[in-house]
């Protein structure tokens, strides 16, 4: 028997272990940091509820559009595939996409963490920093695009732009309070990196 719905054990693991692995990342410290934190781990929790629990997106779509395997077959779940007409392939293909970037957002993020962590709240503008003034919401925010590309939910769809928007302001926040810090020297910091993105034309 495969992997399939109806599965607690497995959506409590992958729970636990996405939740920590965000949690880790993200570390929030101040009273806005945990809002967010709290709207990502219900990310994670809509995500694999559905994912290996009750696939209540799936039972909706299969009553919109009169398939149910949507709701019975779990390879299914992979939606963008089939709603768009590009079968079992198409669905192979997504699926190794979003997980591509699951996992390229996580090693973004556990690497922004660990220069972070090493600097025991020193400037850092090496690495990962040196093009990239929040590498790890840039992890964290090609964890929730893979994670979308793979498996969307109406949840999920719903609190990805609500997440944009919290981090992004999150990150203005923390700018805000590390030029206070670190004065000139963070302000000319800024100019030459990207929030999120590199500026290669810099």
């Amino acid at each position: 028997m495969g992997i399939g719905y109806g599965n607690p054990w497995l959506t409590l693991g992958y729970i636990l272990l996405a939740g920590g692995f965000v949690y880790g990342v993200l570390r929030p410290k101040t009273r806005v940091a945990w809002r967010s934190m709290g709207v990502a781990q219900a990310f994670v929790v809509a995500l694999y509820a559905e994912m290996y629990g009750l696939p209540l997106s799936l039972y909706v779509i299969a009553g919109i559009t009169g398939q149910s395997e949507y709701a019975a077959d779990h390879f299914h779940g992979h939606a963008w595939a089939y709603l768009f007409g590009w079968g079992d392939s198409g669905a192979v293909v997504l699926t190794w996409l979003g997980n591509l970037l699951i996992f390229t957002g996580g090693v973004i993020a556990l690497a922004g963490w660990r220069q972070i962590h090493r600097a025991r709240g020193g400037f850092v503008t090496e690495g990962l920093y040196r093009r990239i003034r929040h590498p790890q919401y840039t992890g964290f925010f090609l964890f929730l695009a893979g994670s979308l590309i793979n498996w969307p939910t109406f949840p999920t769809l719903l609190m990805f732009p609500v997440l944009l928007w919290l981090y992004q302001r999150l990150a203005r926040q923390e700018e805000a309070e590390a030029e206070r810090t670190f004065g000139a020297l963070y302000a000319e910091y800024r100019q030459r990196t990207g929030r999120f993105a590199p500026l290669w034309s810099r």
